[in-house]
């Protein structure tokens, strides 16, 4: 079977990474001292950097990508799905790896991060255990990776503000009304929605671009997503268990190297439709 390579920004939990075979390669955190595997921290000590706003991202090294295509090959080639090249420089260092080995192994870029790069993971290994080649693979990924959409709303804006995504003047103003922004990242672009004025209010907005997107004769697949408040997420997946029947379902948490650029009051709702058929590359536009 070919093996199935993904880096830490797919949230993906450990358990799920175990059962599905997957081999993570962890995105780092770099403060004073050093470097640390995102990982490997702690809830404490990932509340330390934020607090300091001393902590910085970096994609994995070529050598740890090196190692994960060693473990994950067992003779049929290597599949590794990254986060989108706008956002790390994760896929580089992977076609790096790739480069300097013998083995087959192919590299998609899924242009999405969080729950959109799990859901693309997950679907693509579920496609290995059918007996996809590498080819067929890659392609079945780069299809599912233009389909997963992700929504998210951030309620503290002062990590934006620190990491300089957002102007200072801005995330003040924002955080003394309330204001809640919405994104939506879609394609490896992120596009700014209609701001929540509450968490109610940003709820509303996800839901309805979820449900704008809904195609006839088509299965859902979805992840309700948070950056430490559990029940946030299970509010979010009731909200769209309530109205629809997804035929897979998961709640995931952002990892720190996302939360360290937003802060870890952010949640969202990643999907995608899968044609009823199971035929991705036959047409069809979700």
């Amino acid at each position: 079977m070919v093996g199935i390579v993904t880096d830490s920004a797919s949230a993906l939990e450990p358990g799920i990474v175990d059962a599905e075979h997957i081999h993570l390669v962890p995105l780092l955190l770099e403060a004073e001292g050093g470097s640390v595997e995102e990982t490997a921290l702690t809830e404490s000590e990932m509340s330390d950097l934020l607090s300091s706003g001393r902590a910085r991202t970096a994609s994995p090294p070529p050598g740890s990508f090196m190692k994960a295509i060693e473990d994950a090959d067992d003779g049929e080639g290597v599949v590794i799905l990254t986060v989108g090249s706008r956002f790390s420089s994760s896929a580089d260092a992977a076609r790096l790896a790739a480069s300097q080995t013998e083995k087959m192994v192919e590299v998609v870029d899924t242009q999405a991060a969080a729950g959109a790069q799990a859901l693309v993971v997950l679907s693509t290994a579920a496609a290995a255990r059918t007996g996809l080649g590498i080819d067929a693979l890659a392609k079945h990924a780069g299809e599912v990776s233009r389909r997963v959409r992700l929504v998210s709303e951030v309620g503290d804006l002062t990590q934006l503000a620190r990491s300089g995504r957002l102007p200072r003047r801005l995330a003040s103003l924002g955080n003394s009304v309330g204001v809640r922004p919405v994104f939506e990242l879609r394609n490896g672009s992120i596009r700014l929605l209609r701001p929540g004025l509450s968490k109610g209010g940003a709820l509303s907005l996800m839901m309805e671009t979820w449900r704008r997107s809904a195609v006839p004769d088509h299965k859902l697949h979805l992840v309700a997503m948070h950056g430490g408040d559990r029940a946030r997420a299970e509010e979010i997946l009731r909200a769209v268990t309530d109205v629809a029947t997804p035929a897979t379902s998961m709640i995931s948490r952002f990892g720190p190297a996302m939360v360290a650029h937003t802060g870890n009051d952010i949640d969202g709702l990643a999907w995608w439709w899968e044609p009823e058929s199971g035929k991705l590359l036959d047409g069809g536009n979700s």
